[in-house]
């Protein structure tokens, strides 16, 4: 949180002598937020901007403008469809006039020259609730849900249901199942082995990575019914999945917590359906390398708070 620019609140009289001139007069609200913290980590993207910031600019219907502090182009662009979709004002790609529009308020001077004038601000994004990925509902009048169908209308998705083996295998359709891979830590070590299987129970089995690639991400998760992958930040994807879609994830040993707290609980409300598989210690590649007495097997935990986590992260 060191990284997030401070703002100060200050109440001045109207009138009052030290209220500056204003360069600029808009006549949209705004809505001030910041891109620091850990939002370089798509799962931070959406759990601490995106989410929040939907839930906020969202009842302004279109007609706000995005003030943005700690500004980080690359961020406009990767996640440009939502953010044309939360305001009107943003008409072009060409950074010069996304900047323009969506204020960096950084760069308003402190001498007076570039004072940006609002009837309307709202400063900071409305919080979630406990579980991560997910809308208060007590602050904001939109749940995830509102937000799965934003999603679906800013990135043009079709598919808006999952479809579902039908009793005795009998199917109209096979389901998609979506075998998400990683190439270096956390990998599965027999994904033909599971392929093989899904194809016997009747699944079409898709085999991916997912990139940083929003648009083409958000499209190959919706076209899918199932998505099985490994505990990471590439599950945070589940957000572009049909209704009644299922997500499994495979949980490497000793992470129980933070997966169910950043991948299961919050499918809850998502109107996903989550199953999830926990990998033994027998079955971790990490058994292959060291004893079984070995603290790497024994207390995972002692290695990541001695930032041994590349070893941990083999799990």
């Amino acid at each position: 949180m060191e990284s997030v620019r401070e703002w100060t609140v200050k109440v001045v009289p109207k009138n009052h002598q030290d209220l500056p001139h204003c360069s600029r007069v808009h006549d949209s609200p705004g809505v001030i937020f910041s891109l620091a913290g850990f939002c370089g980590n798509v799962f931070h993207s959406f759990s601490d901007v995106l989410i929040p910031l939907f839930a906020t600019a969202r009842p302004f219907n279109r007609q706000v403008k995005l003030l943005i502090t700690d500004y980080r182009k690359w961020f406009i662009y990767k996640f440009i469809p939502i953010l044309q979709a939360l305001s009107r004002l943003i008409q072009s790609l060409a950074i010069l006039v996304l900047r323009y529009e969506m204020v960096d308020i950084d760069d308003v001077q402190e001498d007076g020259k570039n004072i940006h004038c609002f009837s309307r601000l709202t400063l900071g994004l409305k919080g979630r609730q406990s579980n991560e990925l997910s809308i208060n509902t007590s602050e904001s009048e939109f749940t995830i849900i509102d937000f799965k169908k934003f999603l679906r209308s800013a990135y043009s998705l079709r598919k808006t249901t999952a479809i579902k083996l039908q009793d005795g295998g009998k199917k109209k359709l096979a389901p998609v199942l979506l075998i998400v891979t990683r190439r270096r830590t956390r990998a599965l070590s027999n994904v033909e082995e599971v392929e093989r299987m899904a194809v016997q129970l009747g699944f079409k089995v898709t085999i991916a990575e997912i990139d940083a690639n929003v648009s083409k991400s958000a499209e190959v998760i919706n076209s899918c019914d199932v998505v099985l992958g490994v505990h990471g930040a590439a599950l945070t994807n589940m957000v572009f999945l049909p209704e009644n879609a299922v997500q499994i994830q495979v949980v490497p040993f000793d992470t129980d917590w933070i997966a169910k707290n950043a991948y299961g609980d919050p499918t809850k409300d998502m109107g996903v359906r989550y199953l999830e598989y926990k990998i033994g210690i027998e079955e971790s590649s990490l058994s292959k390398k060291y004893p079984p007495d070995h603290a790497v097997l024994t207390n995972p935990k002692l290695f990541v708070m001695k930032d041994h986590t590349t070893e941990f992260a083999e799990c």
